[in-house]
């Protein structure tokens, strides 16, 4: 359900203070210090990396398992690791569909600007699950869930659940077997043009509705010089957030193995998030751990080399 969707149709939801508040449609509706200001919205993101993270005592599991296994409900969670050069295809394209006609001098003459905006916890590098980042691109996960769960066919991705707290709203994706029935009264995630997220050409299209937590900034549109701006408000403004996560299922017993070396090579260590959800120990402690880890990894597998010559 889109945030629209939300406010009009769950009755539940009318009494959470942030996501009923009203949203200006554009900067002439000015709005109070009690309602948000307009920001760009929706924002269409193509992305085709994955990120689990982790407690030391999580990371330890699938380091000694080589792999990742399945939690509540057999389910095995991942968030979308936005990058750099995704983020600013997906400013290019909301200039283009505000001022589809642009000249080129006006395009050179745009500032960026959706970084003032994309400040909720799902564009920032720390974490409130752990210190301990696992990050893989999407269809490397993709093609080792279907070679060992799937049988070499492709998996199944359906659209789940919208899941409200009191700040934040999930869209999850369930990833299961084509030989798996137990969800088949979810719709398939296909490419569609208006849903808040789609699978087209390998990538998952998140069309991000509240990219800002904390409203600090309000967005200009100028209409005659096609451009768009940022301005300060003197006072923040909290709102809801959204971002969309990846739930695998992984029968119970079993992992999805990656080798012991690739782990490792996309292993990192990140700073806390806002609010932590499991222990966090700051990204300086966890980086020396992790560091630890590899090289202790690293010295078996050359003393091996060593020992063979």
């Amino acid at each position: 359900m889109t945030v629209k969707q939300l406010k009009a149709e769950s009755e539940d939801l009318h009494c959470v203070d942030y996501i009923s508040k009203h949203v200006a449609a554009g900067h002439s509706d000015i709005p109070d210090q009690f309602s948000v200001p307009h920001y760009p919205r929706p924002v269409q993101f193509r992305l085709s990396k994955l990120a689990h993270v982790t407690t030391k005592e999580g990371m330890d599991g699938i380091l000694d398992r080589s792999g990742f296994t399945g939690g509540i409900n057999d389910l095995l969670w991942w968030g979308l690791a936005i990058r750099p050069g995704e983020r600013r295809w997906a400013e290019r394209r909301y200039l283009n569909t505000v001022f589809p006609e642009r000249t080129l001098h006006q395009r050179r003459n745009q500032e960026p600007f959706l970084h003032a905006f994309a400040k909720s916890p799902a564009f920032k590098r720390g974490s409130r699950y752990g210190n301990f980042r696992f990050a893989l691109p999407l269809q490397e996960v993709l093609q080792a869930y279907s070679t060992q769960f799937c049988g070499g066919k492709e998996p199944i991705l359906r659209v789940w659940e919208t899941v409200v707290y009191k700040q934040e709203i999930m869209y999850s994706v369930l990833v299961h077997s084509p030989d798996v029935h137990d969800y088949d009264d979810c719709p398939e995630l296909f490419s569609n043009e208006e849903g808040v997220c789609a699978y087209h050409n390998r990538k998952i299209i998140w069309r991000a509705q509240a990219i800002s937590k904390t409203h600090q900034f309000g967005l200009i549109e100028d209409e005659f010089d096609r451009q768009c701006s940022v301005e300060d408000l003197e006072y923040d403004v909290f709102y809801v957030w959204d971002h969309v996560t990846l739930a695998f299922h992984i029968p119970q017993g079993n992992c999805l193995y990656f080798p012991q070396e690739r782990l490792l090579d996309c292993l990192n260590a990140c700073p806390n998030g806002e609010t932590g959800l499991n222990e966090l120990i700051g990204r300086k402690k966890a980086k020396a751990i992790v560091n630890e880890r590899k090289a202790v990894a690293y010295s078996k597998v050359n003393g091996c080399f060593n020992g063979c010559n």
